[in-house]
């Protein structure tokens, strides 16, 4: 049987410093010799797309949260509130963009830690207060158990 198909060549890597194009594994540039960076691997926006909505949708909570809430505007929880928001949203940027480093996951962790220990706090006040709490800090929690399975499935 005949194969119409043209056979599939692995992608060349080219040097940055001649710009010869070396085998994909090559360590260095058998132009002139120089080391060759290996090819950063594109994690894929669609791994960390829950992760992202999860941080957007707390952040955006919080946020809410804040402006309607008078327990959220205590001082103590408004501050923590607010730094939640920021390292939120910035941290599902990074992951939007497909970069996920130390920061990023320190970022939201803390925004995580963060959301999860105002949510839950005014969780519990709200239990003796009609009206006033909401389970807010269930995103928090999945939003962390999804961090924890991305950076397991990362090493």
């Amino acid at each position: 049987m005949v194969c119409l198909e043209p056979e599939k060549k692995p992608k060349r890597v080219k040097c940055a410093k001649c710009g010869f194009e070396n085998l994909p594994n090559a360590n260095f540039c058998s132009g002139c010799g120089a080391r060759i960076k290996p090819p950063q691997v594109e994690l894929g926006r669609g791994r960390f797309e829950a992760l992202t909505l999860l941080l957007i949708v707390g952040s955006i909570y919080l946020a809410v949260s804040l402006t309607v809430n008078a327990i959220y505007q205590v001082t103590f929880f408004a501050i923590l509130s607010i730094i939640s928001i920021v390292f939120g949203f910035y941290a599902a940027y990074e992951l939007y963009r497909g970069r996920i480093g130390r920061l990023t996951i320190l970022l939201s962790s803390l925004s995580m830690a963060l959301g999860f220990a105002v949510t839950f706090i005014i969780f519990l006040i709200g239990l003796n207060v009609r009206g006033v709490f909401g389970p807010g800090w269930i995103i928090f929690a999945v939003a962390a158990w999804g961090l924890w399975r991305a950076i397991k499935g990362r090493s």
